[in-house]
Formats: structure tokens, C-alpha cells, sequence
């Protein structure tokens, strides 16, 4: 009887014991769920502010792809002239409207000298360094019938152009716009210096130029 009473008492202190470890290891496992929780909840508080934080240091340094709007305000500093422009990625390069263009030589360097072919600007003759000049396929309509020159020669100047936050020194070739709608045409050359797709549904989309961020252009290859 003694035994019998014995083996019943371990087996309720087996049993104590089990429910013990039990209770503990849930208690145990609740706690580390809720630690968890409450870690995953700060995580997700913080991700937008992250997020907001990673966009403006990769806007800061011009690491992510811009879109754009089909026309957007520019601004060009070294000529003091705030613009609209036409972006196109069907067009290769950049063309500013001006007239009166004259190409010339100062201490045996190449400069043009121009007029801008904007509304509102000034109309006193400018003078630039000469970069290059670029050979442009002219429309059939314009072809030249005395001389039958399929293309034009227009000198290219540098030119730091703004849109948005972005900025960027590109080539930009001169050339009498004043029968177009936009007086500054910012072709595919000058849109992967800029980091920017474009949008067609947009217009406008950046507001006026803020050029905060500048780029350095991809290419430094010439012109032909």
C-alpha cells in the first residue's frame, strides 16, 4: 500500500510538472509573439519615412529615373531665360530658338554670336563659345533647290538647362524656331543626361524649375 501510495504521488508530481512546463512554454511563446508584433508594427511605422528618406537621397544625387510631361517649364541661368519646352525623344539633340546667327573667331578660338528667338527676351546679340556644329537632315519641303543640300549645318553651344529639381549641361544647337510652338526642343540626348522618361498624358507635371540636384552629361563624345 505504501508503495502504491508512493507511485500515485510521482505521478501526480509527473503530472504537476507537465502542466508547469506547459503553462511556461506558452507564457513563454505569447510573450515572444507580442515582442514580435510590436517589432513588426515599428517596422511599418518607419518604413515610409524611410522610404521618403531613400527618394530624396536618390534625388539628391540623380540615381532614379524622372518622368516628365510632353512640355515642361526650363530655365537656362547663363542667358537668364526661363522657357517652355518641347521634350522629344524622337529628336536627338537640343535646339534653341535664335536668329541673326554669325559664327566668328576671338584669339584663335571659334565663338557665335546670336539673337534669342523667344518672346519676351532679350533682344541684344549674345555671344557664347562655339562648341561644335552638327549636321541636321533638313525636311524635304526645306531643301535648298539651287544648292539641293539635304541638311543643314548649325553650330552647337553648352548650355546648363533646368526642369524641375534637375539640371544638366548639354549641347544645344541654334536655330530659328520662331515658327514652332515651343522655342526649346530638349531632344533624347539631352533626356538621358536629365534621368527622365516621359509621359505623354503629362504636361507641365514639374512646375517651374526648382535646380536643386545637377547632372553631369553621360557622354562627352563629339558631335559630327
Amino acid at each position: 500500500m505504501t508503495m502504491h501510495m508512493t507511485m500515485q504521488s510521482i505521478t501526480q508530481n509527473t503530472t504537476q510538472n507537465t502542466m508547469y512546463s506547459t503553462i511556461q512554454n506558452n507564457a513563454i511563446q505569447k510573450m515572444a509573439l507580442s515582442i514580435m508584433a510590436a517589432f513588426m508594427a515599428v517596422v511599418v511605422l518607419a518604413s515610409p519615412g524611410l522610404a521618403a528618406a531613400d527618394e530624396a537621397n536618390g534625388d539628391q544625387y540623380g540615381n532614379h529615373k524622372v518622368i516628365f510631361g510632353l512640355h515642361e517649364h526650363a530655365r537656362i541661368d547663363a542667358l537668364d531665360l526661363s522657357l517652355e519646352a518641347k521634350l522629344d525623344t524622337g529628336a536627338v539633340s537640343a535646339s534653341l530658338s535664335a536668329y541673326d546667327i554669325d559664327m566668328f573667331e576671338r584669339d584663335g578660338e571659334d565663338w557665335v554670336s546670336f539673337r534669342l528667338g523667344v518672346d519676351g527676351a532679350d533682344e541684344d546679340k549674345m555671344e557664347l563659345p562655339l562648341d561644335t556644329t552638327v549636321r541636321i537632315r533638313r525636311r524635304l519641303a526645306d531643301i535648298d533647290e539651287e544648292t539641293q543640300r539635304t541638311y543643314t549645318r548649325r553650330p552647337v553651344v553648352r548650355l546648363t538647362v533646368c526642369i524641375g529639381e534637375r539640371q544638366v549641361p548639354m549641347r544645344v544647337n541654334l536655330t530659328d524656331r520662331r515658327n514652332f510652338s515651343y522655342p526649346l526642343l530638349i531632344g533624347a540626348e539631352g533626356l538621358r543626361d536629365l534621368r527622365s522618361l516621359i509621359d505623354p498624358d503629362q504636361e507641365f507635371s514639374t512646375g517651374q524649375p526648382l535646380c536643386s540636384v545637377t547632372l553631369g552629361m553621360e557622354d562627352e563624345g563629339e558631335d559630327d
